[in-house]
């Protein structure tokens, strides 16, 4: 495929996503139309049907592309030797500031999937994964430090938005690297009492 076109069909996209953040920041997903979307972007409703079948398709796209963007990022800070480090974080947060509208939008979206989908991606599914996440950890307390992580991260994000991201990527980083490297050393010291 020739670049210009690509570049046209990233840039044609992105132009769609932002009328959806756009929407979305006053009215319900069940509420937006094609139409509304292809007039606020300025393309036909030919070229939206040429890259989504409907609104929720357009969702969900952007959705799983949010989802694939913050498991590769993870995925790198996972590889790193002082995992999980502020500056290790850092990356992940700014990132998030960066799509701060969209993901803004999507917390307000009931039909969202995101922090679920994130959840069950970036869980560990073996137990070199398991031990490389939380070593010394009792591998029968594996699932419970996993879910005490990922809800609580997704509350910390959360949390973030609903105070109107006042903290820099930066503050959050460091917030976010205490409270689970505290975690990471008090799940080592934990044993299955049974």
């Amino acid at each position: 495929m020739d670049n210009s076109n690509d570049r046209r069909v990233r840039k044609t996209k992105a132009l769609i996503r932002q009328s959806l953040t756009q929407l979305l920041s006053v009215k319900e997903l069940n509420d937006i139309s094609v139409s509304e979307l292809t007039k606020l972007s300025d393309i036909s409703r030919g070229t939206f049907y040429l890259h989504y079948k409907n609104v929720f398709d357009l969702f969900e796209q952007t959705e799983n592309e949010l989802v694939a963007d913050v498991c590769a990022i993870i995925s790198d800070l996972r590889g790193q030797a002082q995992w999980p480090s502020a500056s290790a974080l850092l990356d992940l947060f700014r990132y998030v500031a960066t799509n701060a509208d969209f993901f803004a939008a999507m917390l307000r979206v009931k039909e969202t999937g995101f922090f679920k989908k994130l959840t069950e991606q970036l869980k560990p599914q073996t137990m070199e994964d398991w031990t490389a996440l939380l070593p010394g950890a009792d591998e029968n307390m594996f699932e419970y430090c996993y879910a005490f992580v990922a809800n609580g991260c997704t509350a910390l994000v959360k949390q973030w938005f609903l105070s109107g991201m006042k903290e820099s990527p930066m503050v959050m980083a460091h917030f976010a690297h205490q409270l689970t490297e505290h975690l990471f050393v008090t799940a080592a010291q934990i044993k299955n009492p049974s």
